[in-house]
């Protein structure tokens, strides 16, 4: 090596780890949101999810342009079955009419058919309200109205019971408060993890087209399909602890406000996890390669 190919490799060999460190700690950046997600989502939950029995007031206080899911609880729903012919209103005083939940079929008849041990969940039907923008504190009053039916009763027997809804509301809307805090934290969590898993994608690329014009493909295509069972099952299991975590009523993502949705999410970071790992196999093996002899002057 002459000194000139010394003095170009020495911040070749600087910037490849200076790389490393920021594809490592993105990776650590990535992990810390996973955990510090839950207790966010949670609380951005508790903020904007209100769900009680029939007739029972629903008292909020909160901020301008926030999404509250409100709904109306059905205890011991026959296979979690339900409908709502009309859909709800939501209706303040002085105000008009706002649908807050679109009208849902029923879907069975006079058989039911389960293969569960236990038959009968607690189901919620829920609708979303973006509160409106209000330049100084505002008491909204109305109640939420129309009708439900789900299928109640045991083994063998059951009935359909309908219920007609009327749940009073009080909103007190201020110009910012706790409400919009925690969106705003859970908000910028989740873009602060898509920035992170944004870095390992890129970096993950740029070793991969290194590799691949210094080695060739050959030490990846066994692994290929492993990798992409390994990112598929990551997606599986972290979509299903998202649910678990997060309260999910009728229909309604309680964290619709978000950029975009827990699976959209969990894709992006399976692919960064396939990437990354596939640029670190084709590295590792172009590194266990032989140098190629040196030529003689």
């Amino acid at each position: 090596m002459t000194g000139g190919d010394a003095a170009y490799a020495a911040p070749v060999r600087v910037l490849s780890k200076l790389i490393t460190v920021v594809w490592v700690l993105a990776g650590l950046a990535l992990v810390a949101g996973f955990v510090a997600y839950t207790p966010v989502a949670r609380k951005y939950a508790s903020d904007h999810l209100y769900v009680v029995d029939n007739k029972q007031a629903i008292t909020v206080t909160t901020s301008s342009g926030e999404a509250l899911s409100l709904g109306v609880r059905m205890p011991s729903a026959v296979s979690g079955l339900w409908a709502s012919p009309d859909g709800m209103t939501l209706t303040f005083t002085g105000q008009q009419p706002i649908i807050l939940m679109q009208p849902k079929p029923q879907t069975w008849g006079d058989e039911i058919r389960t293969n569960r041990r236990d038959i009968s969940d607690d189901k919620t039907a829920t609708g979303r309200y973006f509160v409106p923008e209000v330049t100084a504190p505002t008491v909204l009053d109305g109640k939420i109205t129309g009708t439900v039916v789900h299928p109640v009763g045991g083994l063998g027997t059951f009935r359909n019971e309908q219920t007609i809804i009327d749940v009073p509301v009080k909103l007190t809307v201020e110009p910012s408060g706790a409400g919009q805090a925690s969106g705003n934290r859970l908000t910028q969590l989740v873009y602060g993890m898509l920035a992170a898993t944004g870095v390992l994608i890129l970096f993950a690329l740029g070793a991969i087209v290194r590799a691949l014009f210094r080695h060739g493909f050959k030490h990846a295509s066994s692994a290929i399909i492993t990798f992409v069972v390994i990112a598929a099952a990551f997606v599986g299991i972290g979509y299903l602890a998202e649910k678990a975590a997060v309260p999910d009523v009728s229909d309604v993502d309680v964290l619709g406000a978000l950029p975009l949705t827990p699976l959209q999410f969990l894709t992006c970071v399976a692919v960064a996890i396939f990437l990354s790992m596939l640029a670190l196999l084709l590295s590792g093996a172009g590194e266990d390669e032989p140098p190629a002899p040196a030529a003689e002057a």
